[in-house]
């Protein structure tokens, strides 16, 4: 990375200086007061507020407020919204979360509390955000965005391209989580005027755009002074107010936009601990893991469910490690050809949008309809694995989370019909990650999501360990194009020799719902589990 961190800012001045009054001189006396008991009474209450001003910011951090001048500022609406979801944040820290922590806080304060340089669309089409418009170079090289003018913060300062310079320079130099791997051809990034950022490329990468529309994409002000772990100064409709004991609450800021006034995210441990909740009441809208368990309350007239479409696709990814018996390809396609997906999916319909046969979801660049590689054919499948001794295959380990462990149970059951063991083993998130990195499974049941999932298939490191020249090749090539489209062919390309090849088994992308009361309007229904702009948020 070349000169990441020596982009350049236009400068600008001061904005809400903070100019001292002129001291006002006592002229004579006033009967009783001397100069200098003026004096002292003045002491008095300069201390008088000072140790008030100390007692209210002790306050606001004990109960994670900000501290922030303007910030929760007040809006023409009283009305509030408490939403249910499950997965609490353990810090308000966007910048340098990581893994699910940083998920968790993308999905609730992008678009709410932060906003980014570009967005997306409920397609996952990329859109405007703070730029108005972007342009890139023919080579490829050159990314120029034209941001929104009269831009401010919450806390009245304005927002514009110096601030955006700033963030990025901040996330390369602060080595905050992806920023390595993100921002890896960064050569520079300047702003020649306040409403233009200019960033320039050691070589083509066809993702930073979309890269702008996420957590790295997001603009901080460059003068505040904030303790991001507790408090929050972005530009959206909405700034924290509080955030304790599982409760996230948002108060709409002057201007924002914003339909509400306040809306609480209380959180939960899982869906059955938030459906029972639903029970006792209090929740205007209920964001469950599984679209599932919206069938609870399915019988409530006074709620209302939607249905949405997921980037996150549910995976049965191939431990392909040489003392593995998928580390051959024989092994892996008669796995693929023994599972009969369309009948796992039917099993749980609620929570399936559609079923792949490759790594790319249908909202992702590249995506084509691949089911028809190594369909299910039980019968060819147990032919081809009959090469192998039993002996030699022995049992397979298939470990997942509690979440997925019916799923599991069934996939084991019509490998067992094809006669191949499997015993499921369920462990906890972190447990699941320790699997991966021991290599202790041969097969494991989770989630992926988006570009990065698909991604996975392309280096030898991730884990699955697949390693295949063709598709690393054909996914750098793709990776490496001066322009969407083409890095779209490239990908399906790529895509296409990763299902061909059977790296791993791609069951269904999921399904979000979202069950809100019918007095609700506004809300979104796709991609909801990675990101929940409430702006529009409104009560009829």
């Amino acid at each position: 990375m070349a000169n990441h961190g020596n982009g350049t800012r236009t400068p600008r001045t001061p904005r809400n200086p903070r100019n001292p009054r002129n001291p006002r001189t006592a002229h004579g006396t006033t009967r009783g007061t001397g100069t200098g008991e003026l004096a002292r009474w003045g002491v008095f209450l300069g201390v008088a507020i000072a140790l008030s001003a100390l007692v209210w910011i002790g306050w606001a951090l004990v109960q994670h407020r900000s501290v922030v001048p303007g910030l929760g500022g007040d809006t023409s609406s009283n009305e509030s919204v408490t939403i249910g979801l499950t997965g609490v944040p353990d810090s308000l820290d966007i910048r340098t979360a990581s893994g699910a922590q940083s998920d968790r806080l993308s999905r609730v304060l992008i678009g709410n509390v932060y906003e980014t340089l570009l967005d997306v669309d409920d397609e996952n089409r990329i859109t405007g955000g703070l730029a108005s418009k972007w342009e890139t170079s023919a080579d490829g090289r050159t990314l120029t965005l034209t941001m929104r003018s009269g831009l401010t913060f919450a806390n009245g300062d304005t927002l514009d391209s110096t601030d955006a310079v700033w963030s990025i320079q901040q996330a390369v130099e602060g080595k905050w989580p992806d920023a390595d791997a993100k921002f890896k051809r960064l050569a520079s990034v300047t702003n020649p005027d306040p409403t233009t950022v200019v960033i320039t490329l050691s070589e083509p990468d066809p993702t930073l755009t979309r890269t702008l529309t996420g957590r790295l994409g997001i603009v901080y002000d460059a003068d505040a002074n904030v303790n991001y772990a507790t408090q929050t100064a972005g530009s959206g409709p909405f700034a924290v107010d509080s955030f304790k004991d599982g409760v996230m609450t948002l108060k709409a800021r002057s201007g924002g936009g914003a339909k509400v006034g306040t809306v609480t995210f209380r959180y939960f441990a899982d869906d059955d601990t938030l459906m029972k909740q639903a029970d006792f009441g209090g929740l205007d809208m209920i964001l469950p893991d599984f679209a599932s368990a919206a069938d609870h309350l399915a019988g409530d007239s006074s709620f209302v469910t939607v249905y949405g479409a997921s980037t996150r696709k549910v995976t049965l990814l191939y431990n392909n490690d040489a003392d593995s018996i998928l580390s051959d390809v024989q092994a892996r396609q008669a796995m693929r050809l023994m599972l009969d997906k369309a009948a796992l999916a039917n099993g749980r319909k609620q929570d399936v949008e559609q079923v792949l046969g490759g790594p790319i979801g249908p909202l992702e660049p590249g995506y084509e309809n691949l089911t028809s590689i190594l369909p299910y054919d039980s019968a060819k499948g147990r032919s081809m694995m009959s090469y192998f001794s039993s002996g030699y295959v022995g049992t397979l380990k298939l470990v997942t989370t509690a979440a997925y462990t019916s799923l599991a149970q069934a996939i084991a059951a019509q490998y067992q019909t094809a006669g191949v063991a499997v015993d499921v083993e369920t462990v906890d998130a972190t447990q699941l990650d320790q699997r991966a990195q021991s290599r202790d499974f041969q097969l494991m049941l989770t989630e992926l999501d988006g570009e990065d999932g698909s991604a996975i298939f392309a280096t030898p490191d991730s884990t699955p360990h697949y390693t295949n020249a063709d598709a690393q090749s054909q996914y750098a090539a793709a990776a490496g194009a001066a322009n969407e489209t083409d890095y779209a062919n490239g990908l399906k390309t790529y895509a296409r020799t990763v299902s061909e090849d059977a790296a791993s088994d791609w069951l269904y992308t999921k399904r979000n719902a979202v069950v809100a009361r019918e007095t609700l309007n506004g809300y979104p229904a796709q991609l909801t589990d990675t990101r929940l702009p409430l702006k529009d948020l409104a009560l009829s």
